[in-house]
């Protein structure tokens, strides 16, 4: 034990020894593995937290959120009926089912008047707890869901509300109800929705039909259940019982821990990541480890050499390949240990920046997950880097070597330089990808939605009965007389989410109509949201019939279509369709519409869905809450905005109003892309500059060991810029290799790629022969940069020294 121990010490002085020696090289290894560790580590610690959502939970793994599929507007939704519950039970009493309503009435606080909105406020079941980690950190949670008029807050609820966390004893008002705050609690962060306040669900939700979706149901699932046969059988009867047997629904189940990167859905409670974003990510990182590696294996071997005469002496004295093998790994991994040491520093610098990049709120916890990536990454670039050097090195004849007749052969030369052409070859595709995105994303911002985002204002969040259902419409009418304010009217959507109204509709001499989304807008929806006009006019209050009538048995509306639904009811053009007279069937009364206008097709959310035909009804609405939409002078936005805000305020009695500029809410939608964009194009760059270190170092051992020849031929009358070509040549021919391989590969990953959207880019062969011109420029330049030096030198000193 103890011999092994000081031959282990004598391994690590040699290494120390022997690595000090050569502080060039050294240093090129360092800045190499350290930027490609940290680069790495920051990546990974980006992974591994978007991977760790909603582990915490209890059961996580056999817990599921429960969806549904529309066939009529080919979309999916996280929300269901509260009725579902006894469906499932029905099939299966061993199914555990929580059951959440987000969403609460008007807020008061004691003494004021003026009314607040609670955020993310929900009403759910006392079971809660058995699905989701809450910590409670003040008051008794369970008493609090078990018990009418009493709320619990989360503390940053708390510190909105009352200023302070001590907010127990609190008293706030609901609509007619007075709630008092009996408990306070932290929801997790790494979770894929987030809770402001939890109250006990009330029994008017839990007693709704299966027609009103209007809950977000998670069932615990036992490991037996075959969930095909379960879903087959509960949407069979959710479409009996509900749709009069029409494929109208599909139910879905979606595991709990896939939901943050694989539920993209309208109706999130938040934005959530994007699986296609990590894995891009988890690619990236291990494409700089694997550059950072083949830099060291590259340089190591091209110095094997001067190890030589080490090894041979070594081995004459009797050392086994074995042992040789030892030392030069642990050289490796004590190198790879340093850039470890250095690339920790760097993380904890660049990690704020890096936080604001990716929007999240990482930590370092070298004693948790962060130490485990941060010791599995070194190891693994100590022994990904080292072990072929250590085979190549200790294979040295020490009788050739110590005789002179040492050749180093073609294996080391042919490994080289098949690594520097897979380096050209990331560098190719990784620019190449980059543009691509960049392209990809910018067309999906800029494609036309049917709308003008500039300039557009919207006030969000309020109640119907305060505009669509109300007996006038004094409030836009105020909003319309504002200096500033071209054109004001009113959604019960917002463009950039989704639609969740559809209804069956009659049109002459087309019975077999599917059904159409629908949409209540106000009265100047065209000007104020900046539609497309094609025939018809705008909803107007010159025409009060447009608003939605009711009498005894029917009542009346006036619609604008879109351009897609007017060719879908068979008219030739949209001038056919204006002035038509449709009919919508409904319980008790038939709603008849008067086709006033056709506009430009309207694309809903992102353009990553297909644009669908809708219809927008004036005056009428199902949904409980409405938005303003108005169309401002740009000039005078930022001033009119505050001019509407306290107008709306002094009407509404509210003080937290939800406002936003349509265009950053458009931004908002792209956000995942965006990450990405940036993600790759800065770890792109990092990993271009990597292999300019590498091929720097590389070069300039290549370029002394051809000084003789350099200066041989700088005798017999080669000029210096010749013979920076001749040196630079040899990499050019690489990097022409790397790009006849680069280019299939890249243009078939970035096309299947391409293809998971809606609206696409064609790839233009033009990015490919700039990105392979980069390379060469690159290329050509690190090693023109040494070869110049080299080519500068005087022969005589260079013939004298060798």
């Amino acid at each position: 034990m103890r011999n092994s121990l000081a031959m282990l010490g004598n391994y690590f002085i040699t290494g120390v020894r022997a690595v000090l020696r050569h502080k060039t090289h050294l240093a090129l290894n360092l800045l190499g593995l350290t930027t490609g560790l940290a680069s790495a580590l920051l990546i990974l610690l980006y992974a591994s937290y978007e991977l760790g959502f909603d582990k915490m939970h209890p059961n996580a793994a056999n817990t599921y959120r429960l969806e549904q599929f529309f066939n009529p507007v080919n979309q999916r939704f996280p929300i269901s009926s509260p009725a579902i519950k006894d469906l499932l039970h029905n099939y299966d009493d061993r199914i555990r089912l929580t059951r959440i309503n987000m969403g609460a009435p008007e807020l008061r606080l004691a003494g004021s008047a003026q009314t607040m909105t609670l955020q993310y406020p929900y009403s759910v079941e006392e079971n809660i707890s058995e699905f989701f980690h809450i910590e409670t950190l003040a008051g008794d949670l369970a008493t609090t869901l078990a018990q009418p008029n009493q709320i619990a807050l989360s503390e940053q609820e708390a510190k909105r509300l009352f200023g302070t966390t001590r907010a127990l004893g609190q008293q706030l008002q609901l609509g007619e109800q007075v709630f008092v705050v009996s408990a306070i609690f932290q929801w997790p962060a790494q979770s894929h929705f987030q809770a402001g306040s939890l109250r006990r669900m009330e029994d008017e939700v839990k007693s709704r039909g299966l027609a009103m979706n209007s809950v977000y149901s998670y069932l615990y699932l036992p490991a037996d259940i075959d969930q095909y046969a379960m879903l087959t059988r509960l949407t069979s009867l959710l479409n009996e019982q509900t749709y009069g047997g029409q494929n109208i629904a599909e139910l879905q189940l979606r595991a709990l821990t896939d939901i943050h990167l694989y539920s993209n859905l309208a109706y999130e409670v938040k934005v959530n990541g994007s699986a296609s974003t990590v894995a891009i990510c988890l690619f990236l990182a291990a494409l700089l480890i694997l550059i950072a590696a083949i830099n060291f294996i590259n340089m190591s071997t091209a110095r094997a050499g001067m190890r030589a005469k080490e090894v041979g002496v070594r081995k004459a004295l009797g050392a086994s390949r074995s042992q040789l093998f030892v030392q030069f790994m642990l050289e490796s991994l004590l190198i790879a240990a340093c850039a470890g040491l250095l690339a920790a520093v760097l993380v904890e610098l660049l990690l704020p920046q890096f936080n604001l990049l990716v929007n999240r709120p990482l930590a370092l916890d070298y004693l948790g997950s962060f130490g485990l990536i941060l010791l599995g990454s070194v190891l693994s670039v100590g022994l990904l880097a080292g072990i072929y050097p250590a085979v190549f090195i200790s294979a040295f004849d020490a009788k050739k070597v110590l005789s002179g007749d040492f050749q180093r052969g073609n294996t080391a030369i042919w490994l080289r330089k098949s690594l520097l052409v897979l380096q050209g070859a990331i560098t190719i595709g990784l620019l190449v990808g980059t543009v691509v995105l960049q392209q990809q994303l910018h067309l999906l911002q800029n494609q036309p939605t049917g709308y003008d985002r500039q300039a557009r204002l919207l006030v969000n969040g309020i109640k119907n009965e305060q505009l669509f259902w109300a007996g006038n419409q004094s409030l836009q009418q105020s909003l319309q007389q504002l200096s500033g304010v071209a054109a004001a009217s009113m959604l019960d959507i917002q463009f950039t989410d989704t639609i969740s109204q559809v209804g069956q509709i009659q049109v002459p001499g087309q019975p077999d109509m599917p059904m159409i989304s629908e949409i209540g807008a106000g009265f100047n929806l065209v000007q104020a949201a900046g539609l497309t006009l094609l025939a018809g006019r705008d909803f107007s209050e010159t025409y009060q019939t447009d608003w939605y009538q009711t009498q005894a048995d029917r009542a009346t509306a006036a619609v604008i279509i879109t351009e897609s639904l007017a060719q879908r009811a068979g008219y030739a053009t949209p001038q056919d369709a204006v002035g038509q007279q449709w009919s919508k069937p409904g319980q008790t009364t038939t709603l008849q519409l008067t086709v006033v206008g056709v506009v430009a097709d309207v694309q809903i959310g992102s353009a990553l869905k297909q644009q669908e035909p809708l219809m927008f009804i004036c005056g009428r609405s199902a949904m409980e809450y409405g938005n303003l939409i108005l169309n401002l002078t740009p000039a005078t936005a930022a001033a009119t905005r505050d001019q509407v805000q306290q107008l709306v305020s002094e009407r509404l009695q509210r003080q937290d109003l939800n406002i936003s500029w349509l265009d950053d809410d458009y931004t908002v939608l792209y956000q995942n892309q965006q990450r990405q964009g940036k993600v790759i194009a800065i770890f792109a760059a990092l990993a271009i500059a990597l292999t300019c270190v590498g091929l720097f170092g590389l070069a300039a051992f290549s370029a002394e060991q051809r000084s003789r020849e350099v200066a041989m031929r700088k005798v017999l009358g080669a000029g210096r810029f010749s013979l920076v070509n001749l040196l630079a040549s040899e990499y050019i021919r690489l990097m022409a290799i790397s790009a006849v391989l680069a280019i299939p590969a890249t243009f078939w990953a970035l096309d299947s790629w391409l293809a998971e959207f809606s609206v696409r880019i064609s790839q233009n062969p033009i990015w490919y022969l700039l990105a392979a011109a980069a390379t060469f420029a690159i290329c050509w330049c690190t090693v023109a940069t040494l070869a110049w030096q080299v080519a500068g030198r005087k022969p005589a000193m260079v013939l004298r020294q060798q």
